[in-house]
């Protein structure tokens, strides 16, 4: 899946969105880490996240401020606990 293919609703494309997820870049327009991590969380299924940001990088993916970015509750709940099992 394209990181573009998630933000149907915005203009990004590609390049740029792969430019925040490796670090590249702070920001693309009003979009930061967090709220790209948000979406790929809120929107890919769970093999596919680990392939696209590696193993490494899920502390990062589950931090606090991404997690609270997240609008439903449930979800949020999931992945807190997801941080959680990942951390023992």
């Amino acid at each position: 899946m394209k990181l573009k293919d998630l933000f149907w609703d915005y203009s990004f494309n590609e390049a740029e969105l792969r430019s925040l997820l490796e670090g590249k870049v702070n920001k693309v327009s009003h979009l930061d880490k967090a709220g790209l991590y948000a979406r790929i969380l809120t929107s890919m299924r769970w093999y596919e996240i680990v392939d696209l940001v590696g193993k490494e990088r899920l502390e990062e993916l589950l931090d606090d401020e991404v997690l609270t970015k997240i609008y439903s509750k449930d979800l949020r709940r999931k992945f807190t606990i997801a941080k959680r099992i990942l951390h023992q």
